[in-house]
């Protein structure tokens, strides 16, 4: 018994440090935003706001300050990503044979790449218009007078899913790739999954119609690249097959 817990014993061991390092990495990362680079930070997190005129108010005594912490914790993750992503890198790659490993490096490289593009997507081309509709082209005449508070938080929850759903074209290639799902079956369902778009882009866009919509239009979009993409590989799957098929026999 004692033989075999002591893997265990390492494996957990070697987790814990994982935490621990990414932990500091992230809390020192924060710091770094919040000493000196916490004015441009904000400035690029107000931009959106301050293309329309409109003011930010706090409402609490505390709330400016954690208005800005919240800012400057997420600031902090984007710099410790390095060290956070090298710590769990570091802890799976051993269980990996070498052809797996060009595979994860792979799909950590396109994970990154497709999570910034959707971020990206979302700042520089949907947020402010997100915003101008909201504020004032169905407010009606009311005045709007928005806390920190609130509009960091509406930031993060609009852009965040932006990222996330920018995985879905590569989320569909590995599943085309092991034989979950084919491009046929991603026709054929297309009704449904519209459904849990809509019901998706409700429940991780801040509640109104508004956001709901400028996210489910790119997550309708990336599914049909994704059944265009899923097409490709199923193709090259299934000639693999025949090909294999043809040693064997």
């Amino acid at each position: 018994m004692e033989d075999m817990n002591a893997p265990l014993m390492e494996h957990l061991n070697e987790l814990r440090k994982v935490f621990i390092v990414s932990a500091i990495a992230l809390v020192i990362g924060t710091i770094i935003t919040y000493a000196f680079l916490l004015d441009w930070v904000m400035a690029l997190v107000m931009a959106p706001i301050d293309a329309l005129n409109v003011e930010l108010n706090f409402l609490q005594v505390t709330e400016g300050f954690m208005a800005h912490l919240k800012v400057a914790l997420l600031a902090g993750a984007i710099i410790a990503s390095p060290v956070i992503l090298w710590q769990i890198i570091s802890f799976i790659l051993p269980a990996l044979y070498k052809h797996e490993r060009r595979i994860f490096f792979l799909l950590i490289f396109f994970t990154i790449v497709l999570f910034v593009t959707g971020i990206a997507f979302g700042y520089f081309f949907v947020i402010t218009l997100g915003l101008n509709a909201l504020l004032f082209t169905f407010s009606g005449d009311l005045t709007p007078v928005i806390s920190v508070s609130s509009y960091v938080n509406f930031v993060l929850c609009f852009l965040i899913p932006f990222g996330l759903i920018f995985e879905i074209p590569l989320f569909v290639y590995f599943l085309t790739k092991v034989g979950i799902v084919n491009p046929v079956m991603l026709k054929e369902k297309r009704k449904y999954i519209l459904l849990v778009i809509l019901v998706l882009a409700a429940v991780l866009t801040p509640p109104d119609v508004i956001s709901q919509i400028l996210l489910a239009i790119p997550m309708l979009f990336l599914y049909e690249c994704s059944i265009k993409i899923s097409s490709v590989v199923y193709k090259k799957r299934m000639k693999k097959m025949a090909k294999e098929a043809q040693k064997g026999s």
